[in-house]
């Protein structure tokens, strides 16, 4: 990656020679909000998928929202503009010559080249009349395949819709080649599915498309083609600015805490595709602390001083952000961790210790459902005496009051400590316990866990923002990677018991 200087006062730009770390007084030319362009509609969509995937779901999620999209009416959903039957007409010529032709045909590839111009150009609202279009014909298809298996006998009405289903599986992944062989062909099909994944209950002849391009992604983003580059304060601002907007984890608020995250105790690593070389695909940031970090808010802590190096003992992975949408379902995130741990030990030698500092995200939400007497079983009969003496609680509360009741901030210790008492408990039994379809119930449970890491710690009050609050009454818990554990820890989880450590299991 080129490096270009941050548009900042020299005095801001040049590295700090001072032991102490940035301060924002340093950065004051720069501490304003990021500009940037009107995102496109993927990039607008972009929590939304995070949350349904894993934004908090793989590890992290997608780009931050913009409110007040122009297309949007109040429900979030776009109407999409009316095509003249003349323009209808034409569009339908020119992408049944891009699904029919042969993949080298001059003008089919031309006609591609011409749609995904005017793709990008549109409008929302735009936008989503092409996609009808495409999905009439893709629902045309599968009506063609229905109809095949309605006349005749049964055995050969099954061979015709084999065939038919083969060659229409074949023409639509030709039609996704043809961008894909196109300059910028790649980022638009990203940006294209995105979409798609957005309008997919809506256009149900959407799917058999958007499921294609979901396995040719799975090929063309290989993590054997993906390239790892570290993001540092000295990379391209438009680079910068892109970390600060895709962060899903830890909202970045300003230049200063940029900094901050890239100072030189500090690493930054992401994936990036050759032909998608200024659009990182996931990244992670990692902070270096003497011991393993129990809350976020010193990590973050601009006023903090720097640590030495020279003594490093830990690794802290505590923000882990995937950027794009229209990648739902490629995983590449073990991979990226995996590689920036053989990193890191190759630029310190001595550094053995290796851990996450992660949310919980769906703790409040599980939570919240329990009826009283499943929450009494989450506790189990020890923490269920010691509640039964607590008076401000009622007896038989529901999860819904405990979790309220772990939100408050009571005067006296002795209900502070019951307090991280039970919250703690409850946090571990959800994170060991509570699965689905086999799986750890919480998303990033289960990114961290398939990865082969452990629970290791469950930490109160680790994260105090509205955002750690409402997502799991400010706990977060660490995942600790012990490379030589990996495996053994990935075969515990496929076993149905995923990896502890002790003070977690102490919890249970």
């Amino acid at each position: 990656m080129s490096a270009m200087s941050v548009p900042i006062s020299p005095s801001s730009s040049a590295s700090s020679a001072s032991p102490g770390r940035s301060t924002p007084g340093s950065v004051a030319d720069v501490s304003a909000p990021v500009p940037s362009s009107k995102p496109s509609l993927g990039e607008r969509l972009g929590q939304w998928f995070g949350r349904g995937a894993g934004k908090t779901g793989g590890p992290g999620g997608g780009p931050k929202d913009d409110k007040g999209d122009k297309g949007d009416k109040g429900d979030g959903k776009v109407a999409p503009v009316k095509l003249s039957p003349r323009a209808e007409s034409a569009l339908r010529r020119q992408l049944t010559q891009c699904l029919s032709a042969r993949q080298t045909d001059s003008a089919a590839n031309e006609a591609a080249r011409e749609f995904m111009a005017r793709y990008g150009a549109a409008s929302p609202e735009e936008q989503l009349a092409l996609l009808t279009v495409v999905a009439d014909i893709c629902a045309s298809d599968g009506n063609a395949l229905a109809d095949a298996g309605k006349d005749g006998d049964g055995a050969s009405a099954k061979r015709a819709a084999s065939g038919l289903a083969g060659a229409l599986g074949s023409a639509r992944v030709r039609f996704l080649k043809r961008f894909n062989a196109l300059p910028d062909g790649l980022p638009f099909l990203v940006r294209w599915r995105s979409d798609m994944l957005h309008h997919r209950a809506a256009l149900p002849g959407l799917a058999a498309l958007e499921e294609d391009l979901g396995s040719l992604f799975s090929t063309w983003f290989d993590v054997g083609l993906l390239e790892l580059h570290p993001i540092t304060w000295d990379s391209p601002a438009s680079l910068l600015e892109k970390l600060m907007r895709y962060e899903a984890v830890h909202e970045i608020s300003s230049w200063a805490d940029l900094r901050n995250r890239l100072d030189s105790d500090r690493r930054c690593y992401a994936f990036f595709h050759p032909r998608m070389p200024r659009e990182p695909l996931i990244f992670v940031e990692v902070a270096f602390v003497p011991d393993m970090a129990a809350d976020v808010h010193s990590l973050l802590d601009e006023k903090a001083p720097l640590e030495d190096l020279r003594r490093v003992r830990w690794a802290i992975f505590y923000s882990i952000s995937n950027t794009q949408p229209g990648l739902r379902g490629v995983s590449f995130g073990n991979f990226l961790l995996k590689r920036v741990i053989d990193e890191l030990q190759v630029d310190f030698p001595k550094l053995r210790n290796f851990a996450t500092l992660s949310p919980i995200p769906g703790f409040n939400d599980w939570l919240k459902q329990l009826s009283a007497q499943a929450l009494a079983e989450a506790l189990g009969p020890k923490r269920m005496k010691s509640l039964a003496q607590e008076t401000s609680l009622v007896s038989g509360v529901s999860g819904a009051q405990m979790m309220t009741w772990l939100q408050s901030s009571p005067e006296r210790k002795s209900v502070q400590a019951l307090q991280r008492s039970l919250g703690e408990g409850l946090a571990a039994h959800y994170l060991a316990r509570e699965t689905v379809r086999g799986q750890p119930r919480d998303p990033v449970a289960r990114f961290h866990l398939g990865n082969g890491a452990r629970v290791e710690r469950i930490n109160w009050h680790a994260d105090l923002s509205k955002k750690g609050a409402k997502q799991s009454c400010g706990m977060m818990v660490n995942y600790l990677y012990e490379p030589d554990e990996l495996d053994a820890n990935l075969q515990r989880l496929i076993d149905g018991e995923p990896a502890l450590g002790r003070a977690v299991s102490r919890l249970l």
